[in-house]
């Protein structure tokens, strides 16, 4: 292992982020503070296993349903906003760049796969 202390801890991290998105998709948390303790996460915690050992890689896989919709917000949500004002510009709107209202309905588009009896 090298980010993750054992699976539990990577699983309560997953719990706990995906907490996070759905909260903000809901309502119950803006984005802004979404944004701050959400942190990055998949990049955070090197989700893709660029920094892991054989051993956390291979969790890594064996959990990839319950990591890919934090790739999918990485790249697809996060990694396109903008600031509010900035989102207005139409060279932003161009380039596939978008506010934090848009952000939020993004989130709520995405699915977290139910957790199977052995991820308990």
């Amino acid at each position: 292992m090298t980010i993750f202390e054992s699976e539990e801890q990577l699983l309560a991290e997953l719990e706990r982020h995906d907490d996070l998105v759905r909260k903000c998709a809901a309502g119950r948390m803006s984005f802004e503070d979404f944004s701050e303790q959400y942190n990055d996460f998949y990049a955070f915690y090197a989700l893709d296993g660029h920094e892991s050992d054989p051993e956390e890689r291979a969790l890594l896989a064996k959990y990839e349903a319950r990591i890919q919709p934090h790739e999918f917000i990485a790249y697809e949500i996060l990694g396109r906003i903008c600031s509010d004002a900035d989102s207005e510009l139409e060279s932003y709107k161009m380039a596939g760049r978008f506010g934090s209202q848009e952000a939020v309905q993004r989130l709520k588009q995405v699915q977290f796969p139910r957790p199977s009896p052995a991820d308990a």
